[in-house]
């Protein structure tokens, strides 16, 4: 059964501190220290930086943040109207240490680390990344604050994460979203990662990125994969319903929070592993989650018939569509497909057909090409995500299923470049018995 081996996740709650512990650990003489320090209504910052329009924006970017929080977990934010954040923004590490700001008890982190109503953030080299670890380590207070505790590893990360990758401009923030650009979201990388190990063939399964020890998040990788996992669970209702009730359980051990996670979501496990198989693989800048979420109402518990054929009407402004056909490894399937199209209106209606437009491509393929796309269901390496096998079909095609799998149809087009899509394809499918040896 998934996540039985005790060995996987090791026990770890960060301990929270009382009001009168916390004085006594962090009062100092800051008139000594040569820092400065600025409040909002929830977080105190000492900084040694000096002050700019960036820095001092960040206490009303935290406290923008709080009321959103609060609404994305269903909390009355009265629960906060109190609550506050002492934080330390540093550049010197050594400095804060001498000064009595940076305890001997925290152990040696490499950007943030919360402890209790207290938070440390090395200051980074783009004002958006500082302030987007300010508002991660503000998002674990903020769970110790309301639920006793963070969940393990994967979940703790991953929420603050998600709740920290942001927009602010003009005095207000949004988030949680999908970074639109590299260049707006400076350094913060987690796309990069997920991207460089789908290409090589070293993507995770999501169940590997659950068994994630409170160890692993020493080093950048598994910030990614647990982003990429809370996205998931936050673009379906169906898992953002349970991911937030898991809050009720936040302070259980490891292991057993998400053994009872897994347990509440059992019976949809299989769609939950096709569809991060297929968010992993679509990942990308200003990807659109409403727009790419597959629906797997109609999901076949077998492999269809040697006789199998289907019409389907394929939409051009989703991501990946159901054919509601379940392939096994060696079937042939056979597709033909007609229609036209529009892929974009800027500076025309661009039209299209479904062996799309060569003057541009899309991971390989010609823009606006019908894709099929066999999503595996399961995995031949617990380690490894198996990746799904996607082929160009354009108006007709044929190909052999490499796997097991669910077959995915869609209209090739940048998954951040949806919404000015139009029309549809009309498609067949025919899937023949798999060959014998």
């Amino acid at each position: 059964m998934l996540f039985d081996n005790p060995t996987i996740v090791a026990g770890f709650s960060p301990p929270r501190i009382g009001a009168a512990l916390a004085l006594c650990l962090f009062v100092a003489p800051f008139a000594a220290a040569q820092t400065r320090q600025f409040s909002g209504r929830h977080v105190t910052i000492h900084t040694d930086l000096p002050p700019s329009a960036a820095l001092d924006q960040l206490p009303a970017a935290f406290d923008a943040a709080v009321p959103q929080w609060c609404e994305f977990f269903g909390v009355d934010p009265d629960r906060l109207a109190d609550w506050h954040v002492t934080a330390y923004l540093m550049t010197s590490r050594d400095a804060f240490k001498q000064r009595g700001l940076l305890p001997d008890h925290l152990p040696d982190f490499a950007h943030g680390y919360q402890y209790g109503n207290s938070v440390w953030v090395v200051d980074q080299p783009s004002d958006y990344y500082t302030r987007h670890l300010l508002l991660h380590e503000g998002v674990h207070a903020l769970m110790f604050q309301l639920f006793g505790g963070a969940g393990p590893a994967w979940y703790m990360e991953g929420m603050a994460e998600l709740l920290a990758t942001h927009r602010w401009s003009d005095g207000e923030i949004a988030l949680p979203v999908i970074p639109e650009s590299r260049e707006a979201f400076p350094f913060w990388g987690r796309l990069k990662v997920i991207q460089s190990a789908r290409d090589k063939g070293q993507a995770l399964p999501i169940d590997a990125v659950m068994r994630y020890s409170h160890k692993a998040h020493r080093q950048v990788e598994p910030y990614a994969w647990s982003w990429g996992a809370l996205t998931l669970l936050n673009m379906y209702p169906e898992y953002r319903t349970a991911a937030i009730a898991a809050t009720d359980r936040a302070g259980q051990p490891p292991l057993q929070f998400t053994r009872n996670f897994y347990s509440e979501l059992k019976d949809q496990w299989p769609q939950l592993q096709l569809r991060w198989r297929m968010l992993v693989d679509g990942l990308d800048y200003g990807f659109d989650p409403l727009r790419n979420r597959i629906d797997l109402t109609n999901f076949p518990a077998a492999a269809e018939s040697s006789t199998a054929t289907k019409q389907l009407e394929i939409a051009a402004d989703r991501g990946w569509q159901s054919s509601g056909i379940r392939v096994a490894a060696g079937q042939s399937v056979r597709i033909t497909a007609e229609g036209r199209y529009t892929l974009a209106d800027d500076p025309r209606p661009w039209e299209c057909e479904p062996q799309g437009v060569t003057i541009q491509y899309h991971r390989g393929h010609p823009l606006g090409m019908l894709l099929a796309a066999v999503a595996p269901t399961s995995d031949a390496d617990a380690t490894r995500m198996t990746n799904p096998q996607i082929v160009g079909v354009g108006r007709e095609g044929m190909f052999v299923a490499e796997f097991d799998g669910l077959l995915l149809l869609r209209i090739g087009d940048d998954p951040a470049s949806l919404a000015d899509n139009r029309g549809s394809a009309s498609v067949t499918v025919s899937v023949a018995a798999a060959e014998r040896p």
